[in-house]
Formats: structure tokens, C-alpha cells, sequence
């Protein structure tokens, strides 16, 4: 009998570790809470590109959009912890949405275990080329003498952009006028086509418009400068030494999922990103490979929840 059970303890003790050697033995969901074409969008398709060559599994896109993200995230919270189904979000859904929007349908610190941060998104202050707006100063001496005058465009209401928008504006005592637009894509073709003239966006929104020469860049929201133009100033440098607002993209799972297939997926991510060609291919659509593993995306997330808190009550953000 004594024999028997050891043997079976055996046997069990061989099976811990298999579902991460098995994972994955089908097709992985990765769903994102915005539409096509935006920074969470765009990340995760590079990055399951590299998985399904790494897997030899098919890794599919499900588009979830709504809700401030909070749809797609919700969504994804109702899935099996398995492995199968994953979230590939920002910290928009995980550090700002927790603060603004009363009634969520997900808890990020209960409902959601963090795998992975994958790419920075830097967030430029953006002037279409026609303004007199040459450099951040210009535009800052522009507001001071005109409080309220100047509109500025943002990827919408609550969105990681809209904080940085009114983060510069607490830190800086420019009085702006905000014009929030359903996505990066609309908000920047509305700064080139001069509907507005300037706007809180990402690089990768803005790219098509620099190099056609419709926008310019004033500055970079983070302390740290941007890989994709070294040349242009942080806001940091010019008179808001605290801002640092940054959007990133980054992997999740529900809560539950097994540890070492959660280990196993922060690594291969990881390894993805390693690679040269990939994290070119980022530079090239104006991102910047992060590979944060999970214990220092963690603390990235109670950070910037920190910091939402403290804008949002200071600038009385409010979403309907």
C-alpha cells in the first residue's frame, strides 16, 4: 500500500508542471477592448505574430471595443483561467478607469492576475504645422496670454491622453479647452486638418501627419525622451518636472490561471520582444519595446493609479 501511494505521489508530482509544458495545445484568444489600428491593437498582433511561429498555435485578435475598454475587459474577465484566453489592454483600463468610472465590470486588482508589460506608446504635445506654435513655449506663452482660447484634441474622455492633457495643465497653470474625439486616429487627423490646433496623442497616431508635414511636436509628455526622435524636448524639461505620462500596452490573464503557464506566457513574450527585428518593427509605427516582467508591471500599475487619483481630483475629471 505504502508502495502505491508513493507511486502515485509520483505520478502527481509529474503532472504539476504539464500544463505549461503543454500549453498551448490549441488556438490562444488574445481579446483587446478598443478597436482595430489602435496601440493595444497594433501591439498585440506583432507580438501574436512572434507567439503563433513560437507556439505553433494559432493566436487570435478579438477585437472587443466600448466602454472606455471596459467591455472588452469585462469580457475577458468572464473567460477561462486556462491560458486561452487572454487581455492585451493599457494602463487606461487598469490604473484610470478603476478611478473615474463608479460601476465597472471588472475589478483590476481581484479579477486579474498582470503577465507582462509590452510596449511604451510616448505622448506628444502636437501643433498643427499651420499654428504659430513652433516650440512648446510659444504655445505655452500663447495660453498664458489667452486663458481658455486654445482647444486641444485628445483619443477621448478618460482616456490615458486626456489625463496627460490635464496633468500638464495642473503642473503647468495653462487654462486649455479640451476636445475629446473617439480615438488617436480621428483626434490627430483633426490637429492636421486644423480642426483644432493642438492635441495630447500618441506617437503612433501622429506619424502618418509628421511625415506629411500637417503636425509638428512641441514636446513629449515623459521624463524620459523619445526613441522614434531624440531630438524633441520633454515637457519635463520645459517647466513640468513631475509629468510623466506615459501610455503603455500590456498582457493579462484572469486571476486564476495556472503559474507556471502564466510564467510560461511572460517569458515568451519577453523572448519576443527581444528581438531585434521586432522591436523595429515597433520603432518603425512609433512605439518602444518595454519587456517589464509582471512584479515591476505591478508597481507600474499602482504608480499611475496614484497618479490618476491625484489629476483626477485635481482637474475634477468626470465621465458621464
Amino acid at each position: 500500500m505504502l508502495r502505491r501511494s508513493a507511486f502515485m505521489f509520483f505520478l502527481g508530482m509529474l503532472a504539476m508542471p504539464a500544463f505549461a509544458q503543454d500549453f498551448p495545445a490549441k488556438p490562444v484568444t488574445i481579446i483587446v477592448p478598443s478597436s482595430p489600428g489602435g496601440i493595444s491593437d497594433t501591439s498585440a498582433r506583432i507580438i501574436a505574430e512572434g507567439l503563433t511561429k513560437l507556439w505553433g498555435q494559432s493566436v487570435v485578435i478579438e477585437n472587443k471595443p466600448g466602454g472606455g475598454g471596459s467591455i472588452g475587459t469585462g469580457i475577458a474577465r468572464r473567460a477561462p483561467a486556462d491560458g486561452y484566453t487572454l487581455l492585451v489592454t493599457t494602463n487606461g483600463e487598469f490604473a484610470l478607469n478603476p478611478v473615474i468610472y463608479p460601476n465597472l465590470p471588472y475589478d483590476p486588482n481581484k479579477d486579474f492576475l498582470p503577465l507582462v508589460m509590452a510596449t511604451y506608446h510616448p505622448i506628444v504635445v502636437a501643433a498643427n504645422t499651420s499654428t504659430p506654435y513652433k516650440t512648446f513655449k510659444d504655445l505655452a506663452d500663447a495660453a498664458k496670454k489667452d486663458p481658455g482660447g486654445i482647444s486641444w484634441a485628445s483619443a477621448g474622455t478618460g482616456t490615458w491622453n486626456h489625463l496627460a492633457g490635464e496633468w500638464l495643465q495642473v503642473d503647468t497653470g495653462l487654462k486649455l479647452v479640451h476636445v475629446p474625439y473617439k480615438g488617436g486616429g480621428p483626434a490627430s487627423t483633426a490637429v492636421a486638418g486644423g480642426d483644432v490646433p493642438i492635441g495630447l496623442l500618441s506617437v503612433s497616431s501622429v506619424m502618418p501627419h509628421l511625415k506629411s508635414g500637417k503636425i509638428r511636436v512641441l514636446a513629449v509628455t515623459s521624463k524620459q525622451k523619445s526613441r522614434y526622435d531624440e531630438s524633441w524636448p520633454t515637457v519635463a524639461e520645459l517647466g513640468a518636472p513631475e509629468l510623466d505620462a506615459t501610455n503603455w500596452v500590456a498582457f493579462f490573464a484572469p486571476k486564476d490561471i495556472p503559474a507556471d503557464v502564466a510564467k510560461k506566457i511572460e517569458t515568451d513574450v519577453i523572448a519576443i520582444l527581444s528581438q531585434p527585428e521586432v522591436a523595429q518593427k515597433f520603432l518603425t509605427i512609433g512605439a518602444e519595446v518595454a519587456a517589464i516582467p509582471s512584479d515591476k508591471l505591478i508597481e507600474q500599475i499602482k504608480l499611475d493609479r496614484a497618479q490618476a487619483e491625484r489629476i483626477t481630483k485635481q482637474a475634477n475629471i468626470k465621465v458621464d
